[in-house]
C-alpha cells in the first residue's frame, strides 16, 4: 500500500494539498508515530504559499542551487543551497519558494506532540516558538536523517523505537539549537535506582515481540522520553534503542541455534514485522542471513 503522503494548508484557497507536486521517491510518511520522512527529486518550479501542518526539515541532497524564499508574505531572501546543509520551517508560518534547476532533498516532518513526549511537563509545548533556517550547516540533524533514509530503503527493519529514537534525537537538536525554549536538565532529574532499571529491562525481555516505544518505557519510571534516554545510556552505556537491538538479535541467534521454529516465527519472535526486516536486521549486526547461521548447527 502507498504511504500518504506529507500535506501543507495552500493559503489562497485553503485547500489540503501535497508538499510537493510530485509523488516522492522514498516515502515513510505513515509508517511512524511522530515523525514522517519523504525523499523528493523536483524539477526546477515556484510552490504556492503553503501552511505546513508541522514542524519540518529539509535536508539538501543534490547538487548546490539557489533559492528564492519568503516567510509570512515578508521579504523574498535568496540562499545558496548545497550538499548537507539543512532548512527548517515551523508549521502554520506561511511559506513560498521558487527555485530554478533540479533538487533533490529529505523532507523531515515532526509532529507537534512529540515535543511534549520528549520532555514532558516541564517545557509549555503550546509557547514554543520554532526559529526559521535556511542553508544551514548541522551535522547531527544530517546524519540523522540520513539513518532515517537508510533505514526506508532496506524497509524498516529496526522497528518502531529506532524511528522513535532519531525522532527524540531531532525534536532534542530543534529546541535546543532552534528555538526560543531554553532548556536546562539537571543531573539530579535523572537519578533512579537499580531497582527500576530492572524493572525496564524486564519489560524488556518480556515485551520484545511487541512494538516496543521510548513512551511506554519512560513511563513505567515516570519520566519524559529526554531524561528517560539520558538515564538508560548513563546506566547501561549504549541506547534504549541499541539495547533493544541486542536482545533481539541474541535471542534469535538462541532460536535458530536451539529451535527448529521457521524463520517467520522467530523473526516475530523477537519483534521483526516480518521474515524480510529479520533477515536485514540479522545480517546488518551478524554479517550472515538468519538462514545461513542455522546451518551452522
Amino acid at each position: 500500500m502507498e504511504s500518504e503522503r506529507l500535506s501543507a494548508i495552500e493559503v489562497v484557497s485553503g485547500n489540503l494539498i501535497p508538499v510537493a507536486y510530485k509523488p516522492p521517491i522514498i516515502s515513510g510518511a505513515s509508517s511512524w508515530e511522530d515523525i514522517s520522512v519523504e525523499q523528493h527529486h523536483l524539477p526546477a518550479f515556484e510552490s504556492p504559499e503553503i501552511c505546513l501542518q508541522q514542524h519540518s526539515i529539509a535536508i539538501q541532497l543534490g547538487s548546490s542551487y539557489q533559492i528564492d524564499w519568503r516567510l509570512a508574505g515578508g521579504k523574498l531572501h535568496t540562499t545558496q543551497m548545497r550538499k548537507g546543509v539543512i532548512g527548517i520551517t515551523p508549521k502554520s508560518v506561511p511559506t513560498q519558494a521558487r527555485w530554478f534547476e533540479d533538487v533533490d532533498f529529505l523532507l523531515i516532518s515532526l509532529n507537534s506532540n512529540l515535543f511534549h513526549k520528549v520532555y514532558g511537563d516541564s517545557i509549555d509545548c503550546d509557547s514554543i516558538e520554532i526559529i526559521p533556517q535556511r542553508g544551514v550547516d548541522d551535522s547531527q540533524i544530517f546524519h540523522l536523517g540520513m539513518a532515517l533514509k537508510g533505514e526506508i530503503t532496506a524497509r524498516c527493519p529496526s522497528g518502531n523505537i529506532f524511528a522513535e529514537s532519531i525522532a527524540t534525537a531531532l525534536a532534542i537538536r530543534i529546541l535546543k539549537n532552534y528555538s526560543s525554549v531554553n532548556i536546562k536538565i539537571t543531573k539530579s532529574e535523572i537519578q533512579l535506582s537499580q531497582q527500576q532499571l530492572q524493572q525496564v529491562i524486564d519489560y524488556i525481555h518480556d515485551n520484545l515481540a511487541l512494538k516496543l516505544s521510548l513512551k511506554e518505557l519512560a513511563i513505567l519510571v515516570s519520566m519524559s522520553s529526554y531524561n528517560f534516554c539520558r538515564w538508560f545510556k548513563n546506566s547501561m552505556g549504549i541506547s534504549p534503542h541499541q539495547y533493544i537491538i541486542q536482545c533481539r538479535i541474541k535471542r534469535a541467534k538462541y532460536l535458530l541455534a536451539y529451535t527448529k521454529l521457521p524463520l517467520v516465527d522467530i523473526a516475530l519472535n523477537i519483534g521483526c514485522s516480518s521474515q524480510t526486516n529479520f533477515t536485514v536486521l540479522f545480517r546488518k549486526h551478524m554479517g550472515i542471513t538468519p538462514r545461513a547461521y542455522k546451518n551452522q548447527f
